[in-house]
């Protein structure tokens, strides 16, 4: 068993802890405490699917029109 000091601004070094982890904890009232690691859900930052509310026809229209008094060529 390994035991742990809280300091004065009530944080606990955990050795086996990696940087960023998050642990929950359950405190039972007769003195014990459970922490429980908490893993984090890895999501796309836009699943599949998810921008083609951004690519429709009239939203193509109107880009078009802004686009028409565009030149590409250099003066």
């Amino acid at each position: 068993m390994k035991t742990l000091t809280v300091d004065d601004q009530k944080r606990v070094r955990i050795p086996d802890a990696k940087p960023r982890q998050v642990f929950s904890y359950i405190n039972h009232g007769d003195g014990t405490l459970t922490l429980t690691l908490v893993k984090a859900e890895a999501s796309e930052p836009f699943p599949r699917g998810s921008l083609l509310q951004y690519f429709t026809p009239e939203k193509d229209q109107e880009e078009l029109a802004l686009l028409s008094g565009c030149s590409f060529e250099h003066e």
